[in-house]
């Protein structure tokens, strides 16, 4: 090949170069964040090992997953279980009530899982540069879950005020973002039913419906993933999966969040309820799916 030759493709070498590491940059930089609540320990999978579980979880491909109503499982299991779909590294906070867990595709570590003062409890721990915290705060009573709350925004502020977080999980709470969709009051009367059933639920607040805990995280500077992305998102709940799942009974609400801190507000790329038949039928909460640009 002559001088002349070389020096007339180096130019298009140096740009195929380019565009290939931009365009690996680009996919290695993002990461997907799940949140789902499995109810008690994915009892909806009959299959061997939960392999439909695993399969959807492949198909989904996420980086980092909240999982919430992780009964039954032992960390050892749940190791077994994450391997599968692609996630090496995963953390129990416990093995017997209702725990949650975390599963990363990337080392997890400074793990804390705390118990303490929490009806079912917290894990935070570091992903890459991230701070996490997935949680699954009391279904019986608002004031409880206000002292859950203020439990884990403290927390936040000891240990990296100006960190980027993630904060995900079943936070039983009604947002104020979504206080138009509830205006019919089929939620307050729901919630009021059960109160009559059951004596130890107090989750009505002077007779009204609760928005003080995710108020509190919004007053915080925490920012609702889905939101940003659709400001006039309607709430909705799963209606196929248990016989008594219907509107009558349970009426359109959302209590499964995804937060983040301000400075990665720009970072979302996208937010998603995901509703599918696997999702409808395999448990009574919808997963979060949030996609960040690095």
């Amino acid at each position: 090949m002559t001088k002349t030759r070389q020096h007339s493709i180096l130019p298009y070498i140096v740009l195929l170069l380019m565009v290939s590491l931009y365009s690996f940059r680009t996919e290695a930089k993002t990461i997907k964040v799940l949140d789902y609540n499995t109810y008690k320990g994915m009892s909806q999978d009959s299959t061997i090992n939960k392999a439909q579980f695993v399969e959807w979880m492949k198909q989904l491909s996420p980086d980092i997953v909240g999982l919430e109503e992780v009964n039954y499982f032992t960390q050892s299991v749940l190791e077994n279980f994450s391997n599968k779909y692609g996630h090496p590294y995963a953390v129990l906070l416990k093995e017997k009530g209702y725990p949650v867990a975390l599963t990363s595709r990337y080392p997890i570590v400074n793990v804390q899982r705390v118990t303490d003062n929490m009806q079912h409890g917290l894990i935070m721990a570091q992903i890459l540069d991230y701070h996490v915290i997935v949680t699954h705060l009391s279904p019986h009573r608002w004031e409880k879950r206000g002292q859950e709350i203020d439990l884990i925004l403290a927390t936040i502020k000891a240990t990296a005020p100006k960190g980027k977080w993630i904060i995900l999980g079943d936070f039983n709470s009604y947002s104020p973002v979504d206080a138009k969709a509830y205006t019919d009051g089929l939620l307050k009367k729901r919630t009021a039913d059960l109160e009559q059933k059951f004596k130890s639920h107090k989750n009505l607040r002077n007779h009204e419906l609760d928005y003080s805990v995710i108020q509190k995280v919004l007053d915080s500077g925490l920012v609702d993933a889905l939101k940003v992305k659709h400001p006039e998102f309607v709430p909705s709940v799963p209606t196929k999966v248990l016989e008594h799942a219907n509107l009558d009974e349970n009426p359109p609400f959302r209590i499964d969040y995804i937060f983040v801190s301000s400075p990665l507000k720009k970072k979302i790329q996208s937010c998603e309820i995901l509703k599918t038949p696997f999702t409808d039928t395999h448990s009574d909460h919808y997963p979060v799916l949030m996609e960040l640009a690095d």
